[in-house]
C-alpha cells in the first residue's frame, strides 16, 4: 500500500496550475459582469456546480503533458522520459 506522503508531491504543480487558472477565470467572470460585480457575495452565490465543472475543464485543458510527466516523475522516476523536462514551468499569471 502506498503512503500518502509518497504520492503527495506528485500532483503539486498540476493542482497549483489548475487553482491559479480557476481563480483567474472566476475573477475575470466577476469583473466582466457589470451587474453583479457591485455585490460580490451575490455574484458568488449565483455560481452553480455546472459553472464550476466547466471552469475546471477550461483550466485543465492547457495543462501540458510535460507538466503531468514531471508530476509523475516524483512517484515513478524510472517510467517517465525526462526529455524536455528542463523546459517545464508552472504558469503564474
Amino acid at each position: 500500500m502506498m503512503h500518502l506522503a509518497l504520492i503527495q508531491p506528485m500532483d503539486q504543480n498540476v493542482i497549483h496550475n489548475i487553482k491559479l487558472g480557476y481563480r483567474k477565470l472566476l475573477l475575470t467572470n466577476i469583473l466582466s459582469d457589470p451587474v453583479h460585480n457591485e455585490n460580490l457575495v451575490k455574484t458568488l452565490k449565483n455560481v452553480n456546480l455546472k459553472d464550476v465543472v466547466f471552469s475546471l475543464a477550461n483550466c485543465w485543458a492547457p495543462v501540458s503533458i510535460l507538466l503531468i510527466n514531471k508530476s509523475w516523475k516524483n512517484l515513478l522516476p524510472n517510467f517517465i522520459d525526462s526529455e524536455g523536462e528542463e523546459n517545464v514551468q508552472t504558469e503564474e499569471n
